[in-house]
């Protein structure tokens, strides 16, 4: 990866959590309908904004990533654990016939940054001699 590029990586993944989470947090009926999800009473409410609310603060997980990747490298595996968590689970239903679509195309991001966070996350893994793997130095 070039020097640098993690920062736009983990930025646009940060984006992308809280353009997908703030609605739901904020707007959760209309975002969720968006979603082809039904919130028929306070109980479905709550967990949609409970899940609105974590997509958000993953997104801030994120950004720290990319702004010091060595302090909060451990946050990139957790990232890595959670997006394939979202895939497995939000494919699972959709291949049962349970939900409809958007969800899975909203999922489809996940999987690219799962695959991506992977990439990195062994790239830049410490050598015995303290310096990353792949580094020129």
């Amino acid at each position: 990866m070039a020097p640098n590029a993690h920062r736009g990586l983990f930025l646009v993944a940060a984006c992308f959590n809280w353009i997908a989470g703030l609605p739901l947090f904020v707007a959760t009926k209309p975002a969720a309908a968006l979603l082809g999800l039904e919130v028929t009473n306070a109980t479905a409410a709550l967990f949609v904004q409970l899940i609105g609310g974590l997509i958000v603060i993953f997104g801030g997980a994120y950004a720290m990533i990319a702004r010091d990747p060595v302090r909060y490298r451990a946050y990139i595996p957790l990232g890595l654990i959670l997006k394939t968590y979202v895939v497995v689970i939000v494919y699972g239903w959709w291949l049962i016939g349970a939900i409809p679509w958007p969800m899975p195309a909203l999922a489809a991001g996940d999987i690219v940054f799962a695959v991506l966070f992977w990439r990195y996350y062994v790239a830049t893994r410490p050598s015995a001699n303290g310096i990353p793997a792949g580094s020129t130095s």
